[in-house]
């Protein structure tokens, strides 16, 4: 047998071998959207890349957050049950130096605060408590806690119409009107301004929807005035 008719020549194979079909021709999509993708083939391929790319870089991100979450939280509760009074503040400090921007570490502040007020430290209370008030966003529904903080830590160091000007503010909140106004009238009391007080006593107890206990309390305020 000759080589020219031998079936195993390449000529005789390229013969019966079956065209080369690719992925992309098994789909049997219409022609001109396979046409499409064969001539941007690269930019697809890129495109798809970048989205597998940050796809996987948001995933890391969120698993990171949830854990700087879970972990400064954990280190503040440890923070607030340490009952050792000299280590509770370097515990918080801790939070605060570890987390910087989260959560945990502005109730470690916070905390530091009330720390400060147990210690009788107010100056250097109420002085951490504005840091922290001048921090918050001006909707935040931390700032009025951190106002009532600072009403309270005046009242206890005598600055009166400082805690008087705290006060009328929170009065002024909605959800705060009752503490406000209870804390204007206590520190006019405090100032034998029975007359001012019983004002403010006159303007809670018209307040909508008051508590009935508090309006037991109000009355009896107002009947030894």
């Amino acid at each position: 047998m000759s080589e020219q008719n031998s079936p195993f020549t390449k000529l005789h194979i390229e013969e019966v071998t079956p065209a080369k079909r690719t992925l992309l021709d098994e789909l049997n999509l219409p022609p001109k959207v396979t046409k499409f993708i064969r001539d941007n083939a690269q930019t697809l391929k890129t495109t798809f890349i970048a989205i597998i790319v940050l796809s996987a870089a948001w995933s890391f991100y969120n698993y990171y957050t949830q854990k700087q979450k879970n972990d400064a939280a954990t280190l503040l509760a440890q923070a607030m049950y340490e009952v050792d009074p000299e280590k509770k503040p370097q515990k918080l400090q801790e939070v605060i130096a570890s987390f910087p921007r989260s959560d945990a570490a502005l109730w470690g502040k916070i905390e530091l605060a009330h720390d400060g007020v147990a210690k009788k430290e107010y100056a250097k209370a109420k002085e951490e408590l504005g840091k922290i008030l001048a921090s918050l966003d001006k909707d935040s529904p931390l700032s009025p806690l951190v106002m009532l903080d600072m009403a309270q830590v005046d009242e206890l160091n005598s600055d009166l119409d400082s805690a008087l000007a705290q006060y009328a503010k929170l009065a002024e909140i909605t959800g705060f009107a009752t503490v406000g106004y209870l804390g204007q009238a206590r520190v006019y009391e405090q100032k034998n301004e029975n007359g001012k007080a019983r004002e403010i006593y006159e303007k809670l107890k018209a307040q909508e929807g008051l508590e009935p206990s508090v309006l037991e309390w109000v009355e009896a305020k107002l009947a030894r005035l």
